[in-house]
């Protein structure tokens, strides 16, 4: 019984490490955005990407397959509920429409991004 017992904490303490791994590295979702945005002055095309948000880093990535398309200091919110869609939030600046946070489906976090980063990322063509 002993050896069971030590056998359930060993696979449950294995479990919790991986997690806590594969979280250190980011969180992604695939995001569809819905208009031509600019983040961190690179602008993303409209289109499906995969968002990768690194909370030890304090970073947000958008990535289209294997190319990093924009890149940005960002910070976690919480919100009160889990948010049902994915949500996108911007403010217009000279005739731009500058991303300033996302909120995921199924999650009850928001990622803001911060207004003056200097994390650089190849611009999209």
């Amino acid at each position: 019984m002993k050896k069971v017992f030590n056998l359930v904490m060993v696979l449950v303490a294995s479990v919790v490490f991986f997690n806590g791994l594969a979280y250190a590295e980011g969180k992604s979702k695939t995001v569809d955005i819905s208009k031509d945005v600019i983040v961190n002055g690179t602008e993303v095309k409209k289109g499906k990407y995969e968002v990768t948000f690194d909370e030890e880093k304090q970073e947000i990535s958008i990535w289209k397959g294997d190319k990093l398309v924009a890149k940005s200091n960002a910070r976690k919110g919480l919100l009160k509920n889990k948010a049902a869609v994915n949500q996108l939030m911007t403010t217009k600046q000279n005739q731009n429409d500058m991303l300033r946070g996302i909120i995921l489906a199924g999650e009850q976090e928001t990622i803001l991004i911060s207004p003056d980063s200097t994390v650089n990322a190849a611009p999209q063509q």
